[in-house]
């Protein structure tokens, strides 16, 4: 993946992070609304992460780190079929 690819992935992560951010709600109940994946619950979890500011650290650390799948980075790519 090169340099700017990376980075328009790293901003709509942020920018749906920031969605998520605006909301109050629990872990708990992001993962019941699928707002987060299970991977990102049991990552959240471990690393104590409960504020909408500790859950966006976290979650940025482990995408740079590579520690959750491209889905739950903003990344993945979805193909029209024509």
């Amino acid at each position: 993946m090169n340099i700017p690819l990376r980075v328009l992935c790293f901003s709509l992560a942020i920018s749906a992070l920031h969605w998520i951010q605006a909301s109050a709600q629990t872990n708990q109940q992001l993962l019941q609304e699928r707002l987060i994946s299970p991977a990102v619950y049991e990552l959240l979890k471990r690393r104590g992460a409960e504020t909408p500011f500790e859950r966006l650290e976290v979650i940025q650390e482990a995408c740079r780190a590579r520690q959750l799948p491209p889905s739950d980075c903003g990344s993945s790519k979805r193909r029209r079929t024509d």
